[in-house]
């Protein structure tokens, strides 16, 4: 699933809560024991969960035992009235405390921080891995991020309890501050495209990203959506039509071939040039009963004069090719 994220202090934040939920974004996260928050905290909460409620939008609210204080509350439990369905406990909380909140929220622990041996204290007291998520941080320092070894290891120890791991990405627009840098979880994600991000997050084994910034672009929301609906993936083409198409199943190695693409009409031989990374070729009348079928290669590949040079994936998309699965939907998008 996808989230989006938002902040108190945000004064664009219903907007942003309204515009996700017109683009079927069902889920959302917010913190309510951030420092650099001011003002009428308690209500300004309020308005931001009612907006999400109004979209459609399902919260989870990130805390620590500071957040009544914070807010103005008699307890954690009084954020259930603030219309808070799920807390996303980012302190270290005694077992019993935990145990005591499941019977009132749905609960996302901290991934980033828990180890088995606190797994196991848990549901050995009482909770089931039916009522737990494993939910990473976001780092917005720099060189903080999570590495991707350590991430796995996490992922890993969650999945052996049947316990769905969540995890962030930046967002495409505004950032948020005081740093501005992005809130991924993992540091390889803070530069790169936030849709390749999400790929590589769900490849992982990640089952809800979300995008930890303020601000997300319709295009991407887009195609977060897209994938998580139809597992459909966007790239971006030149010289080659729109359309939609599936993967074969049986993958080859050196190039992506589409599947119901062959032609009975024949295809004259032209353009049967190198074919470097990301090339769309369609094979000619040289190839026999492979005629029309089109491809997109994997890696440098040399001219053939039975294959057709017939447009090209962007440069900022090729990363996208790796992270194609056997039988994925693929959407061309001509640019």
């Amino acid at each position: 699933m996808i989230g989006i994220s938002f902040y108190l202090n945000d004064p664009l934040a219903e907007e942003r809560i309204r515009f996700a939920g017109k683009m079927g974004v069902r889920r959302a996260f917010t913190s309510l024991h951030i420092p650099e928050e001011s003002g009428d905290l308690a209500g300004r909460a309020c308005e931001l969960l009612e907006a999400a409620k109004e979209a459609g939008i399902e919260v989870y609210a990130d805390v620590s035992a500071r957040t009544p204080a914070h807010l103005g509350l008699d307890s954690l439990f009084s954020l259930k009235s603030l219309g808070v369905i799920g807390l996303r406990l980012d302190d270290f909380f005694a077992n019993e405390t935990i145990l005591s909140l499941a019977k009132e929220f749905k609960l996302a622990l901290n991934a980033s921080i828990l180890f088995e041996e606190d797994v196991r204290a848990l549901l050995e007291g009482g909770l089931e891995a039916s009522q737990l998520l494993a939910w990473h941080n976001f780092y917005p320092r720099r060189e903080t991020g999570l590495s991707d070894s350590f991430f796995q290891e996490q992922n890993e120890l969650f999945k052996r309890y049947g316990i769905p791991v969540s995890a962030y990405i930046p967002g495409d627009g505004e950032k948020r501050g005081p740093l501005y840098e992005g809130l991924p979880t993992l540091e390889e994600h803070r530069e790169v495209d936030p849709y390749r991000a999400a790929l590589e997050l769900f490849r992982a084994g990640v089952e809800d990203v979300y995008i930890g910034d303020p601000e997300v672009s319709e295009d991407l929301l887009q195609k977060l959506n897209d994938f998580d609906c139809h597992h459909r993936v966007s790239i971006r083409v030149e010289g080659f039509q729109e359309g939609e198409f599936r993967l074969r199943p049986d993958f080859s190695r050196d190039v992506l071939r589409l599947m119901d693409t062959r032609s009975s009409e024949s295809v004259a031989a032209r353009n049967t040039v190198e074919r470097p990374l990301g090339t769309i070729t369609r094979d000619n009348d040289l190839y026999g009963r492979y005629r029309g079928e089109v491809q997109i290669t994997l890696h440098d590949l040399p001219a053939d004069e039975r294959v057709n040079v017939v447009g090209r994936v962007v440069e900022e998309d090729l990363p996208l090719l790796s992270l194609l699965q056997p039988g994925q939907l693929v959407k061309l998008i001509r640019v």
